[in-house]
């Protein structure tokens, strides 16, 4: 059960993570999935109760079975995208991915180094993060390692920008 818990939770985390409103990110397939999910998450308890409600109006009381069960299919849509999401969050990144994820993340490293020397130690605004690179073999990345660093790159915004 704790497997399961976890990977749930994985799966949240990751969907929180994960930069959603970056239009270059749409060819990633986790954008499509977060967005589906977190769609289905904010829709599914009113189409259950339009599904209960409809069937009771137009079957009858006769119905109420195929009713509760219909509307609890509907209410684990969202749980069955964040175990996906969970279970894509452990993926290793393709050799593809792992390229890309080293120079982002030089990129990412050499400009934190840049607003480093830019700031005086004296000055009160420097910036207190510090930028840590991370230390696993390219064969050991995982998805929930990209989502971490495209998250660090957009700067932790995943509010949509108006």
């Amino acid at each position: 059960m704790t497997i399961l818990k976890n990977t749930f939770c994985k799966g949240y985390l990751f969907s929180q993570t994960w930069p959603k409103h970056e239009p270059y990110l749409l060819m990633f397939e986790q954008t499509k999935a977060i967005r589906l999910t977190d769609m289905s998450l904010t829709a599914a308890p009113a189409i259950a109760l339009i599904t209960i409600w409809l069937q009771i109006y137009y079957f009858g009381v006769d119905s109420l079975h195929s009713a509760v069960a219909m509307s609890i299919m509907l209410l684990s849509i969202p749980a069955h995208g964040f175990y996906q999401l969970g279970q894509q969050a452990d993926t290793r990144l393709p050799i593809s991915l792992q390229n890309w994820y080293r120079e982002i993340e030089h990129k990412v490293q050499a400009q934190h180094q840049a607003d480093l020397s830019y700031f005086s130690k004296e000055d009160k605004n420097q910036p207190s993060e510090g930028w840590v690179t991370n230390n696993k073999v390219n064969s050991r990345l995982t998805f929930m390692d990209l989502a971490l660093l495209l998250n660090r790159l957009f700067g932790g915004n995943n509010k949509k920008k108006q």
